[in-house]
């Protein structure tokens, strides 16, 4: 009898001891999915600045040039997005701590069979290249919920030039992911393509489903990548 009140007692105390954690460990990911909310929200509304600033701003049919560099530059973001300035040029950062990188991307199989063909030469690159007729943004460092968030987003609803995205997660048996297939791949008119690459990200034109985020966002740190691609 007194060995079982002396094992009561410690489970007494250990609950004790245990319980407090628990609640702080409740509140802290309670606290973790409503930041993380908050940072999606805040991402929709930059981009829906951003896109109306291209438009307003931006002339050419084509996108030449447009990187992170040029973009830093041009004040198409709000002036709360951060911006640093490196040895390679300016370096956007994201509502997560990450970047945000823009680059431009083929539109059409045409744009990308030229685009790939002038690219094998330097010199005719150079000669030749006059820009392409979408781009992409990456958001790079998010961690597992950040990027099953992200990817679960019906961004067409918010920003109408929406093509598609990507979700991936990087990993040192898998350092292409998250996008050579959106970049080549999802294109305006190739629907039925199959098309073959080292990228194995999770690409779509509709918001992914949990199920589908979940698997496509598989890090365990902050290794994770969505991209989103427009016209």
């Amino acid at each position: 009898m007194d060995k079982f009140k002396e094992l009561l007692r410690t489970v007494l105390r250990f609950l004790v001891f245990l319980l407090p954690v628990i609640f702080i460990a409740i509140v802290s990911y309670i606290f973790y999915l409503k930041l993380t909310q908050y940072r999606v929200e805040k991402t929709q509304e930059d981009l829906v600045y951003f896109m109306q600033r291209v438009r307003d701003n931006y002339a050419s049919p084509k996108y030449m040039d447009f990187n992170s560099d040029f973009i830093g530059y041009s004040e198409f973001l709000p002036l709360d997005v951060k911006i640093k300035q490196s040895d390679t040029g300016n370096e956007i950062y994201n509502r997560f701590g990450g970047k945000m990188i823009f680059s431009e991307s083929p539109r059409t199989l045409a744009e990308r069979k030229n685009y790939l063909y002038i690219r094998r030469e330097e010199k005719m690159f150079k000669t030749q290249y006059n820009g392409l007729s979408a781009f992409m943004i990456t958001f790079t460092d998010l961690k597992h919920r950040e990027c099953v968030d992200m990817a679960m987003v019906d961004w067409k609803k918010y920003l109408p030039n929406f093509i598609g995205l990507e979700a991936a997660f990087i990993s040192a048996r898998e350092p292409y992911n998250g996008l050579e297939r959106i970049n080549y791949y999802l294109l305006t008119d190739n629907q039925n393509e199959e098309y073959q690459s080292a990228d194995n990200g999770t690409v779509s034109r509709q918001p992914l489903s949990r199920w589908q985020a979940v698997t496509a966002c598989g890090c365990l740190t902050d290794n994770c990548v969505v991209t989103l691609k427009f016209l």
